[in-house]
């Protein structure tokens, strides 16, 4: 061959410069994650328990975790595992009691007697109808089978019921309701707690109750109370003043379970993007979502919404859940509604629509996603400082199965010391680079892609030193 051609040496030196680093292993580094951090180890620490940040969590592009790293200071990746939540809380499965009948309250007339039977129940002086009511005991309703017996006809019911929790012997977390309740409106539930049926004590409760029309329309039947609640030796007392149209008829209470769980990591989202009846956010991350809170941010709201998720553009939306968003500050004392949970799921795109025709709220939506944490065990080897990564398209996992360190440690992973992340640098979440990455082939890496682009360029460039060596033989002739 002859090469005495000075552009065809030069074109050869490039050709070999430009490939020699991407015939490297398909290796990352640190430089190459969009968030960064350092680990801050306990004095003395070498295999420690690191959480990831909420800043680390908005730019993870894999829901199983696989662009998590840990580098030390040669550029090493160390012994690292994933904690799911599952690995570090400790809770029995959910547990709930048999079913309680409702024995409905009633007054009767002033000056006129007791109905045979009726036991009297003092109601507070800040209810609806303060003094006494009455309650009929029978013995089919002790077995939790029947209803209680029939009101007298000269009694005038209440809006309210009573349920014997005596022999309960487990705190409560919850009453799930066997109710008819009005369509499309709220339901607000006082529960009131009393040892003697006449000293009452308020128990705080989360949310109200409701069901709306429709297919797939939101419903709710469960009370869902602020802190467990101590019913042994204890009567509940449900009522629903000026709000017709409700039948309560049993209850099932959820026991609560002593627990230490991982708190969950909420991260407020921009503004929605309008789309016809509904709001769209994009989510530049694939950690998976837990739950989704959607304020009204104007006072006096209420709608009926839908919730859907898709990955891509191109796929139909998937229905997660409906739910109601209120906002009624002015309307008793005030209430809005709390975060719904979701089917643990990683989507890169949420839309909230109004179900039944009704518009969105005016004022707009501010939505507040609920994050699965994320913790890793790290054994750190090597030379300080340790720094974690997160934020890389199309990325293998490195981590190790979370038994392989247990067995090495002497302390159940969960309760290792923890070690301080100190963020370094946080790159956008859609930064240019990382939209760059999304246009490829899952399980295709930016280094992979350029190494096809160097060896397709190589096979060019030789295409065109072989052409002009033919040229040269051919006018030698």
């Amino acid at each position: 061959m002859n090469l005495s051609k000075p552009w065809i040496v030069s074109m050869l030196l490039a050709l070999c410069s430009v490939g020699s680093p991407a015939w490297a292993a398909d290796t990352p580094t640190p430089a190459e994650f969009a968030w960064r951090g350092q680990l801050v180890l306990p004095p003395g620490a070498s295999l420690v328990r690191a959480a990831l940040p909420v800043e680390a969590l908005l730019r993870m592009q894999s829901a199983a975790g696989h662009d998590v790293r840990v580098f030390n200071a040669d550029g090493a990746v160390v012994p690292y595992a994933l904690l799911r939540p599952a690995d570090l809380e400790r809770s029995a499965p959910a547990v709930q009691t048999r079913a309680y009948p409702a024995y409905p309250l009633f007054t009767t007339s002033t000056g006129a007697p007791a109905a045979p039977g009726a036991v009297e129940v003092r109601l507070s002086a800040d209810t609806a109808t303060p003094g006494s009511a009455w309650v009929r005991w029978s013995a089919a309703d002790k077995t939790g089978t029947k209803a209680s017996a029939a009101i007298p006809a000269n009694a005038q019911p209440l809006q309210a019921a009573l349920f014997d929790t005596r022999a309960e012997q487990h705190p409560l977390a919850a009453l799930r309701l066997t109710a008819e309740l009005p369509r499309n409106t709220l339901v607000h539930l006082r529960l009131e707690s009393s040892a003697n049926l006449q000293d009452w004590q308020s128990v705080p409760v989360k949310g109200p109750l409701f069901r709306f029309d429709g297919a797939d329309a939101p419903a709710n039947t469960v009370l869902e109370l602020q802190q467990p609640l101590e019913v042994k030796g204890r009567y509940l007392r449900l009522a629903w003043a000026g709000q017709d149209g409700v039948n309560v008829t049993a209850l099932t209470g959820q026991v609560a379970t002593a627990q230490t769980q991982a708190p969950r990591v909420r991260a407020a989202l921009p503004p929605g993007a309008p789309d016809g009846n509904s709001l769209v956010w994009t989510l530049p991350f694939a950690t998976p979502l837990l739950a989704l809170h959607v304020e009204a941010l104007q006072d006096n709201t209420l709608v009926p919404v839908r919730i859907s998720g898709r990955n891509d553009a191109s796929q139909p939306w998937r229905a997660l859940a409906s739910s109601v968003v209120y906002r009624l500050d002015t309307v008793g004392q005030g209430s809005r509604n709390r975060a719904l949970d979701l089917p643990t799921t990683s989507v890169r795109a949420l839309r909230v629509e109004a179900s039944n025709g009704q518009p969105l709220p005016a004022g707009g939506l501010q939505a507040t996603v609920e994050l699965a944490p994320l913790q890793l065990a790290v054994l750190a080897s090597g030379p300080a400082p340790f720094t974690l990564a997160v934020g890389r398209p199309n990325t293998t996992s490195a981590a190790v199965e979370a038994g392989v360190l247990g067995a090495v440690s002497p302390a159940r992973l969960a309760e290792l010391p923890a070690a301080a992340v100190k963020q370094l640098r946080a790159d956008a979440p859609d930064a240019p680079q990382l939209w760059a990455a999304k246009l490829l082939p899952s399980g295709v890496s930016l280094r992979t892609a350029t190494l096809w682009l160097v060896l397709v360029a190589g096979v060019l460039v030789l295409a065109g030193v072989a052409y002009a060596l033919l040229r040269q033989l051919t006018g030698s002739k």
